[in-house]
């Protein structure tokens, strides 16, 4: 543990140039626990889920350090180098140390017993020292970037010499999610600890900008789902084609007038197109399926916009349905475009510009909203004013929006005509594009 008043110790950690990418990773595997699935925490062995992040990382894992007489570990996620160290060394850098001669000249060094977020490989990643990720500055975690030098100089105290990353020096932004989340190591070996973890992984998953229906009513099911789904064979991408099965058979069931079943439905459709994504993130098997959900998700919410108005024309015998049915469709498809106007001017989503913006997103129109009004209204015997309702506050939606708009690219144009002595740069990255329905 280092105190402040240990500051001006010596310290003979070597330093080197830093690395411009990730590019070595060992992994020390404490017991067989953690490369065997059986209830670790998202459906993953903790091993397996390291070597996954590495992956994507695009770090190549030199070598697995495993004590001499355990199993060799089972992974999925190729095939890396095993490297047996004594049963004695049973902490990452009493590991590093016994394996010193196998050591690249620098690379990330972790424990497999632990959750690690992928943002803290990456930070790590561009030290010039050696360094380990730590909650606060007093409590250094068994991740790190390491130099062989220092292992060889240092041995098995390397962790007491070494410099410092705490996790609340990391940029808290996470794209993916479209808000804040704080990095995270998280021991995950006994029960409670398991149970912990869980938590912090659905925490991870869940994105931060969501309308009230994803909030209070979506929420709490994706999760039950996601927890049970996870353990299993069941792909995301199943799930998303389910969804889509579903969903037609919503479209197919308001055409007809069953209204009441349709809308029950349509909930269950809003629950399971949160659950593929967080499956996705939560076992890290994005696909190219899985980025074009939206597309899917843009035809089956303009089916039931007009299957409804095709139903409210036939049973009223008025063809201005049919008009509300495709103002609505225009009116979303606006909305969109708007969205994607600010995201290329900006790099951020209209959500995240100001706290009204935060707060309108709550209630603006998108499909989990407008299903409200016709829980409500099909249930309470006003189906026909329930949905033109949905139509109207669209066009509110649309028409807050492009004021919103408008006065953000008046501000990026004023910006764009003031000569400024430095030049400006972003504090993070682009954001990512909302999904059709925004979730």
């Amino acid at each position: 543990m280092q105190a402040a008043s240990e500051a001006a110790r010596d310290r003979s950690v070597a330093a080197s140039a830093p690395a411009a990418e990730p590019a070595l990773a060992l992994i020390f595997v404490p017991h067989p626990s953690v490369w065997q699935p059986d209830g670790t925490p998202g459906g993953l062995s903790l091993l397996e889920r390291q070597l996954r992040q590495l992956r994507k990382l695009a770090v190549d894992v030199a070598a697995l350090l495993v004590p001499e007489g355990d199993p060799h570990p089972l992974v999925t996620a190729g095939a890396p180098r095993i490297v047996r160290v004594p049963q004695s060394a049973a902490v990452l850098t009493a590991a590093l140390a016994a394996a010193v001669d196998e050591l690249p000249d620098a690379c990330l060094a972790l424990a497999a017993d632990l959750l690690v977020d992928a943002r803290v490989l990456g930070a790590l990643a561009t030290r010039g020292v050696t360094t380990f990720a730590s909650v606060g500055n007093d409590r250094p975690q068994a991740v790190a970037w390491v130099y062989a030098d220092d292992v060889r100089r240092h041995g098995a105290d390397l962790i007491a010499r070494a410099e410092r990353l705490p996790l609340g020096a990391i940029d808290p932004y996470a794209p993916e999610l479209r808000g804040t989340a704080e990095p995270y190591v998280v021991a995950a070996s006994s029960a409670a600890e398991r149970r912990a973890a869980w938590h912090v992984l659905l925490d991870h998953v869940q994105k931060r900008s969501l309308d009230l229906p994803g909030q209070y009513f979506d929420g709490p099911f994706e999760n039950f789902l996601v927890r049970r789904l996870a353990p299993t064979s069941i792909t995301p991408n199943q799930v998303t084609l389910a969804t889509l099965v579903i969903a037609a058979g919503v479209a197919w069931l308001f055409w007809h007038g069953w209204l009441r079943l349709g809308v029950l439905i349509a909930l269950l459709v809003g629950i399971l197109d949160g659950v593929d994504g967080k499956l996705a993130r939560l076992k890290l098997a994005t696909s190219k399926l899985g980025e074009l959900e939206h597309v899917g998700d843009f035809f089956y919410e303009n089916s039931w916009y007009m299957a409804l108005a095709s139903y409210f024309a036939r049973a009223t015998a008025q063809s201005a349905f049919w008009f509300a049915g495709v103002g609505l469709v225009l009116l979303d498809l606006s909305d969109s475009l708007l969205y994607l106007v600010v995201q290329r001017r900006t790099g951020t989503m209209l959500d995240e510009l100001t706290p009204f913006d935060r707060r309108f997103r709550a209630v603006a129109g998108r499909r989990n909203v407008y299903v409200w009004f016709f829980v409500v209204g099909f249930w309470s015997g006003h189906a026909a004013p329930a949905f033109l309702a949905a139509v109207a506050w669209a066009g509110v939606t649309v028409l807050v929006h492009a004021a919103r708009v408008a006065s953000v690219l008046a501000t990026v144009t004023r910006r764009r005509a003031t000569p400024s002595d430095t030049p400006s740069t972003p504090d993070r990255a682009p954001r990512l594009p909302a999904d059709s329905n925004g979730r």
